[in-house]
Parts: structure tokens; sequence; C-alpha cells
């Protein structure tokens, strides 16, 4: 199958339908945490993260915006305790079911707080903290809202805003297709890891959103397993 290069606008994935069903959206939920361990998310996050956390001054004040199951909070916490660096991580979601998967998952990292709120009008005044992430979020967005996002997680943010996101292309489409048919049973996730693809990005469109976001000082990394890591740094 060959996979045009322009992004696959105005497709719904599944998970963000109102009336998902619980059972697999908890399911589809923790296919993307096992996804995010074994296939490059928690190491991309965690390659950026080291080299903005050495010698910073603690407790240092993460945001994750569109947590979704706390996955990568949880694993910061557990990095903060091995590192011995204090860390505040607040994971942010709009989905009221999965808040409380989140919050359910998370009950044992006092570290991590989880709440309901709106990407694109953050209920924090600005640089309220020192990193704020998104992984997998801006995909989701489509036209002006992409921009608006990026604005407000640049708002938040006192020093760095990292966002994870998938590289668009055939290959990527269609190794994600095929691992996922193989690897999970669940509709959702066998639906949307492949449209997720073809709602990805290229390295210069997210270039492009930072700089019409207001980012200054931006770089774009490629990373394994399709992804890419969109990076801004506050002055």
């Amino acid at each position: 199958m060959v996979i045009r290069p322009e992004r696959l606008a105005g497709a719904i994935e599944l998970m963000d339908l109102p009336n998902a069903d619980p059972g697999e959206l908890a399911h589809s939920l923790a296919d993307l945490a096992w996804i995010n361990r074994w296939l490059g998310g928690l190491r991309l996050i965690g390659t950026h993260l080291a080299s903005f956390l050495h010698g910073a001054a603690a407790p240092i004040r993460i945001l994750d915006v569109g947590t979704g199951y706390a996955d990568v909070p949880r694993a910061i916490a557990r990095w903060g305790r091995r590192a011995g660096l204090p860390v505040e991580i607040e994971g942010m979601d709009h989905h009221e079911h999965i808040v409380r998967l989140a919050r359910q998952a998370s009950g044992s990292y006092p570290e991590i707080r989880i709440c309901q709120a709106d990407a694109m009008a953050l209920p924090y005044p600005e640089g309220s903290f020192h990193i704020v992430l998104a992984s997998l979020v801006l995909h989701h967005m489509e036209g002006e809202a992409q921009v608006r996002l990026l604005a407000e997680l640049h708002r938040v943010a006192s020093q760095v805003v990292l966002v994870n996101e998938l590289r668009r292309g055939s290959w990527p489409f269609l190794v994600t297709w095929g691992a996922l048919h193989a690897l999970t049973t669940n509709r959702l996730t066998r639906h949307d890891g492949p449209l997720s693809v073809r709602r990805g990005f290229l390295p210069e469109e997210l270039m492009v959103l930072a700089r019409r976001a207001g980012w200054g000082r931006v770089k774009v990394s490629r990373h394994l397993f399709f992804r890419l890591a969109l990076v801004g740094q506050k002055a």
C-alpha cells in the first residue's frame, strides 16, 4: 500500500469518540503504554529529559498534556526516584474516563497529580512548569488548533517544551499496521494506530507549526520507530 505524502485530515480515531466502550478504551490505553515502553516513546522522552534535568534545581515541575494512561509520568517518577531527583508531575487529559483510569494506575505515585482540563486553554499561569510534554497529542488536532495547542504548551513552560510525534510515510504505516495486528486484538488500537501515522508529520511541518506558535529556539530530531521530537527551549 502506498500512502500519499499529504497528511490525512478530518479522520476521527475511535478512542476520541465520546461513546467509546470503556473496556475497549482501557485495553487500548494499556496497548499504548506498552508501545511507548518498547517502541520508542519513553526512550525519546528519557533521552531529552536527561540533558535538560542534568544539574537542574529540584523539585522539577513537569506537565504532561494529553497524559492518557499516565505511563509517561510514571516512568519519569521512577527515573526521579532512581536519580534521587524530586519531581512533581501533573498529568492532564480532557477525557473523564481516561482521567479515572490514569488516577487508578498512578495511585502509588505521590509525585503525580492527574487532572481533567482542556489542552487548548490550560488552566495554569505563564511559566508554571519547568518542562511541558505532549506525546502523540498534536496529530489529533487539525488546522489552526495545532498552532493554538503548541502556543499553549509554550506559554505554561518556563524552560522546555517537548512534543513527541509520529513520522508520516508509507513504510511507517505498513510497519505499524503489521505490528499492531500481530501484537493486539483490540479494535481501537488496530484502527487508531495506523491512522495516527497517516495523521502524523514530516519534520519540516513540525518546524513550521512551532514557528507559527511563537516558539523561538526550536529543533526537530528523528528517533527510532518513526518518532519525531519537537523541542522548544525558552530563554
